[in-house]
């Protein structure tokens, strides 16, 4: 899975109908119903999910501007039902809607107050369906009074260009892989080779000592061997990092390291390094999520991958006997700024084995 988030990024891309008359160039874009009827129009560009995507979740989020009484707002969310939807300079509410709609009813708080509208896939998921969607086009919304008692103020594009609306939505691209893949480990969880349960008898009713070394007894648990010691032939917990029959691996910390590079300037890669100088190679769990605007999303098992038709993005890490170090890359065509966050479970060896 994948989560696409981005904010109105123009003037002409947000704008509320007054009555009969398109207010494209406020600060403010108004809902509701008190003397007038209000509906807002806003457009996301650039939205990068393939054709062919499944829309898992998808919401949008308004900011209050000012401070309003508690009377209820009732709403009605459509999509604009077209390919590449184009700038809302003019009234876009003659504009062809989606069949798949949602009723979207809050009361008014205070000012700078967020409302997250409910699970509007149904509506993301009909523009994605359509022939000529492509990954990069613009989508559209309406949003329009249902019989609201009172109109309220939100934050457009000129008025704070950073809590003007808000789309998110949760998607799995065609052909993804499953966001639960774990990465290739070196590990053995069961070894294939073990002594045999009956060896075949001597011929001679003499003794003899056992071959040198003697061979392992069967081993059914996990071993993280520290480096030039093989987990297959060592029974010696000096040699390892993590031997579940002795239980030395006690979780040691969390740490959480943050990438963010701007594609629009030629960044397309990032670093961040945490130093845990144990002296050697802990195991560790990481997690991370990948996004653009506001911090969003589920953290994937790290490393990660995600795809679009005109962008790759990549996640992974590594280890050394002192240092932690994460990367993030895109590759493909953006001009947008990828953030990429990660948490980090450190687990390390109780014994203080050396």
């Amino acid at each position: 899975m994948a989560t696409f988030t981005k904010r109105v990024i123009a003037g002409s891309d947000d704008g509320y109908k007054l009555d009969t008359t398109w207010n494209g160039t406020e600060v403010n874009i108004n809902l509701g119903k008190g003397f007038w009827s209000n509906t807002i129009g806003f457009r996301i560009t650039d939205v990068t999910i393939p054709a062919g995507s499944t829309i898992n979740s998808a919401s949008i989020t308004l900011t209050q501007r000012g401070s309003w009484s508690t009377n209820s707002v009732v709403n009605k969310i459509y999509g604009i039902d077209e390919d590449n939807t184009l700038t809302m300079t003019n009234d876009p509410t003659g504009r062809t809607k989606t069949s798949a709609n949602l009723d979207w009813d809050f009361s008014a708080t205070a000012d700078n107050a967020t409302h997250v509208s409910g699970d509007i896939t149904s509506i993301v998921q009909e523009i994605i369906d359509r022939g000529g969607w492509a990954s990069g086009n613009a989508m559209g919304f309406l949003i329009l009074d249902d019989g609201s008692t009172q109109t309220v103020g939100f934050d457009a594009y000129e008025g704070d260009s950073n809590a003007c609306p808000l789309l998110t939505i949760d998607y799995t691209a065609t052909g993804s892989p499953s966001s639960s893949i774990s990465p290739s480990s070196s590990i053995s969880l069961s070894p294939s080779i073990s002594p045999s349960a009956s060896p075949s008898p001597s011929p001679s009713p003499s003794l003899s000592e056992s071959p040198s070394p003697s061979p392992m007894s069967p081993f059914f648990g996990m071993r993280v061997a520290k480096v030039g010691k093989d987990a297959l032939k060592t029974d010696n917990p000096s040699d390892m990092v993590f031997d579940s029959d002795y239980g030395t691996l006690k979780y040691f910390d969390k740490q959480t390291l943050e990438i963010s590079f701007d594609a629009d300037t030629g960044d397309i890669t990032g670093k961040a390094t945490y130093t845990h100088d144990l002296g050697y190679y802990p195991f560790v769990e990481v997690f991370t999520r990948v996004y653009i605007g506001s911090p969003s999303g589920n953290y994937e098992y790290c490393p990660f991958w995600g795809a679009g038709i005109s962008v790759q993005y990549h996640a992974n890490y590594s280890i050394t006997t002192t240092d932690i170090t994460v990367y993030g890359e895109i590759d493909g065509v953006s001009t947008s700024v990828w953030n990429f966050d990660f948490l980090i479970f450190i687990y390390k060896n109780d014994l203080k084995l050396d």
